[in-house]
């Protein structure tokens, strides 16, 4: 148990903590595209090579206009060539240009598997906040991710996920500082809060039902730690990779939607590089040129 002397500091921590936590609520989102592109340093911080997504150069093709199509024409409407624009990406969190797709991306997939759990369950997913009291702050993530799954077990939340946060913003200062702290939608009562902060230090705050799920993981992971060969969103009890399995069939928008065919990257023969007319890019359309091929057929 923490001393009563403690107890009177830890207090002040958690109100400024608490404080920290209403400069952006998770069921709003900011003003600018994401948060990425948000606070003076958000370029410069890192801690133990942790930094915020969407920071390094991208890729010589990253954002270059091409076409996914099917070239079999036999069974197409006038014995056309299918054909739907898309851009390029990584879909890297480092990347500069892609990283909004990796965020579309992740949490799309997130939510589809919470939202599987929500209704299998019956259950509500709730948005958690665990912050790390300042003498763990330097602990390796590795350590504070074990403490957090064993704290989530005694507040009672048995499933969901975890976003591993490294750095908070100050909007007074236009600045990001170090302060690790864990973003959680669970399944679960959350209970016994006040006794587990008593006793361990870290704060559990629970915020309760969000508007959006997809919303809410969608700003988080805007803002989340990235490391090479760590995983910003894990996943614990339930939801776990192990216990839930969702279904990975092919999407019907990776198939011709004439003969279900998958689609194949397919390039043009022409020396101009192909940049679709912006009223027509993300539009899927027939073509009767002859002129398109496979491009790269033994990848």
């Amino acid at each position: 148990m923490l001393s009563y002397q403690s107890k009177k500091d830890y207090r002040e921590q958690y109100r400024c903590q608490l404080q920290l936590d209403k400069t952006y609520p998770a069921s709003k989102r900011s003003k600018k595209k994401s948060l990425i592109q948000e606070g003076k340093n958000q370029a410069t911080i890192e801690y133990d090579k942790w930094h915020l997504p969407g920071q390094e150069p991208k890729k010589s093709d990253c954002g270059l206009w091409s076409f996914m199509g099917c070239l079999n024409k036999a069974q197409h409407p006038n014995k056309e060539i299918f054909l739907k624009p898309f851009q390029k990406s990584c879909f890297r969190a480092d990347c500069e240009k892609c990283c909004f797709k990796w965020l579309g991306r992740s949490a799309s997939k997130a939510t589809k598997r919470m939202e599987l759990y929500e209704k299998q369950s019956k259950k509500m997913a709730k948005h958690v906040i665990i912050s790390v009291p300042y003498w763990d702050h330097y602990k390796p993530k590795k350590y504070l991710a074990k403490k957090v799954y064993h704290l989530l077990k005694k507040v009672k939340a048995d499933s969901g996920l975890v976003i591993f946060h490294p750095f908070r913003y100050d909007k007074d200062t236009d600045m990001w500082y170090y302060s690790p702290h864990f973003h959680v939608l669970s399944f679960g009562w959350i209970v016994n809060t006040k006794e587990l902060y008593e006793e361990s230090g870290y704060i559990v705050k629970n915020l309760g039902k969000r508007d959006s799920v997809f919303g809410t993981i969608y700003y988080q992971l805007s803002h989340c730690g990235i490391k090479k060969k760590n995983h910003s969103l894990t996943y614990f009890g339930d939801c776990s990779y192990i216990k839930l399995k969702i279904d990975e069939a092919e999407e019907e928008s990776k198939k011709c939607p004439y003969c279900k065919e998958l689609l194949q990257e397919l390039d043009f023969r022409a020396d101009c590089e192909l940049k679709p007319d912006p009223l027509i890019m993300n539009l899927e359309y027939l073509a009767s040129f002859y002129q398109w091929f496979v491009k790269n057929p033994y990848q």
